[in-house]
């Protein structure tokens, strides 16, 4: 039995050698993000079967040798403010595990009218705040859980820094975990799992010259970022006293309104594909107008773009 609190599954200091590089200007906006309440990465399974720890364990140390920033610790620096990405060289991740009697103190906790547990669970994962004050220890970028529920079901969390994995770059964890944890926690065989090295900051992958954006296009950014603003110009917030709290909506379709869903899509595809095949047919007759009368080639060509574009807006 554990305890879902302060005390949660910390790796214990490492007394090995470790590796250090400061965060990148991406990573360091989400290390000043994540204490003010988002910037958490959360997976869950929902298992009908009863997951085997030391498998499950196994696997997630696999998961660390192939991608070592997942079994690292972040440091600040007071003094500078600044953080690091600390390394140690082996695995470090500890599975924590509840049984039903925790569990269900956990749901019946942080339950909000929601029957289903693991929805409960979902969401109180990603309101925990591990990562609220980096100061007192060196935290680490990741952390399992496994929640025993009733009627013979397990739920299986990872809860991730974003500095560290973003949500597209955890589709690829969550296959690679599942590949692993399909079998004994090394894999089925069809891949190997090396170890690697720590990756450098995203800002330094990037090749030179391919970072700056025009002065031109910065500016159409910011000019739609101000017309996006106006989405949200109707809503109010009811309650901005309370405490915040992240929660997480589900929608849900019966067939008549899939169908209809479906069949939006499907007007709307082809609605695209006549203004595609408009535009090109213009593109031809424009060539051949070019071609006729050169003199007119950059008008031409200007009223063309200008109609193209409206029509890929639409």
């Amino acid at each position: 039995m554990a305890q879902n609190g302060d005390n949660e599954a910390q790796s214990p200091e490492a007394s090995e050698p470790t590796e250090s590089r400061p965060v990148g200007g991406t990573e360091f906006s989400w290390c000043k993000a994540v204490p003010l309440g988002t910037g958490v990465t959360v997976l869950g399974l929902l298992l009908s079967k009863r997951p085997e720890i030391p498998v499950l364990q196994n696997a997630l140390h696999n998961l660390q040798n192939s991608h070592p920033i997942l079994r690292s610790k972040i440091h600040l620096d007071p003094s500078t403010n600044t953080f690091h990405f600390l390394t140690p060289a082996s695995p470090n991740v500890q599975v924590q595990h509840f049984d039903l009697a925790s569990t269900a103190t956990i749901v019946q906790a942080h339950s909000n009218g929601d029957h289903d547990p693991f929805h409960t669970l979902l969401e109180d994962q990603m309101n925990h705040d591990t990562w609220h004050d980096y100061a007192p220890r060196d935290l680490d970028v990741l952390y399992a859980s496994v929640f025993t529920l009733p009627h013979d079901r397990f739920a299986v969390f990872l809860r991730l820094h974003t500095a560290a994995c973003d949500r597209a770059a955890a589709v690829a964890l969550l296959l690679d975990l599942l590949r692993l944890f399909s079998g004994d926690g090394t894999g089925d065989g069809t891949g190997d799992i090396g170890e690697e090295k720590v990756s450098s900051a995203m800002e330094d992958l990037i090749p030179e010259g391919k970072m700056h954006k025009p002065f031109w296009a910065r500016g159409l950014d910011v000019l739609g970022y101000s017309l996006n603003a106006f989405r949200f110009s109707n809503l109010n917030f009811v309650d901005a006293a309370s405490l915040r709290r992240s929660r997480i909506v589900r929608l849900q379709l019966n067939e008549e309104e899939t169908k209809n869903l479906l069949a939006v899509s499907y007007q709307l595809n082809l609605l695209s594909f006549f203004f595609w095949l408009f535009s090109w047919w213009c593109e031809i007759l424009i060539s051949l107008a070019c071609l006729l009368n050169e003199n007119d080639i950059f008008y031409t060509f200007l009223v063309f773009m200008g109609f193209k574009a409206f029509l890929y807006h639409f």
